[in-house]
């Protein structure tokens, strides 16, 4: 497993570096329309406050960012009041209150991950780019990859490059670590089999409802987020 399920005591970053591997999680996505409302729920359950990470143009969001890694983070999703909410997309306007919206692998070659894909009779999109200047002027860069026509929508993650930009982690203050991450579906042995096409080291659990379920830790404690239900296509690629 990429995280080990560990049952008590607080994780540094230095902790945290022994157990990443090349592929690892990469950031997790969880919005709220009200995104400073998001930061202070944040403040208030982990060790800092997240660092507002700026807007996506075009797009109706902006974001913040708290480091759970060395490179991995959570991504805090909400709305920019500056752009026009037609800018939404049309799942993100519908999401009511706040919860996972989607998640990201990286350390993997992506042509590599859509050849094996391919191999494995999975239907993948194409390798796109993409980009923003952060508020401190730099360029923020990176290329995503992701399955189509699974019909998991969010249970599966999409597949990141941040080329030649720095990781978002390494800047973003350290709030905590992610501890745990399992995927529930009532479709748990179909989705094993996309999971172990595509090299995915995550646990996937028979249920009822559909989520996924990551746990944060802290100094504070222990911080369940769970995916928004019914559950969310994700970020389309």
């Amino acid at each position: 497993m990429w995280i080990p399920q560990i049952e008590a005591g607080y994780w540094t970053r230095s902790d945290i570096w022994v157990w990443i591997r090349a592929m690892r999680i990469d950031h997790l996505v969880w919005y709220t329309a009200d995104l400073a409302a998001g930061r202070s729920l944040f403040a208030e359950r982990m060790d800092c406050e997240p660092r507002y990470g700026g807007v996506h143009p075009g797009e109706g969001t902006a974001n913040a960012v708290l480091g759970l890694g060395d490179a991995t983070y959570l991504e805090i999703l909400g709305r920019d009041p500056a752009q026009a909410e037609a800018a939404l997309d049309p799942e993100v306007k519908s999401l009511s209150g706040s919860g996972l919206y989607h998640w990201a692998v990286g350390g993997v070659d992506l042509s590599d991950l859509a050849g094996r894909a391919k191999a494995a009779g999975l239907e993948g999109g194409a390798l796109v780019p993409g980009g923003r200047t952060k508020p401190d002027g730099s360029w923020l860069g990176w290329t995503c990859w992701g399955l189509r026509g699974h019909g998991f929508g969010s249970l599966l993650p999409f597949f990141i490059d941040w080329m030649d930009s720095e990781h978002p982690a390494k800047s973003a203050p350290f709030g905590g670590a992610l501890v745990s991450l399992e995927v529930h579906s009532p479709k748990a042995d179909e989705l094993r089999q996309v999971f172990q096409a595509l090299e995915l080291e995550i646990m996937v659990k028979e249920a009822e409802t559909p989520r996924v379920v990551a746990v944060l830790e802290s100094s504070k404690g222990r911080l369940e987020l769970s995916s928004f239900q019914p559950v969310p296509r994700g970020y389309v690629i």
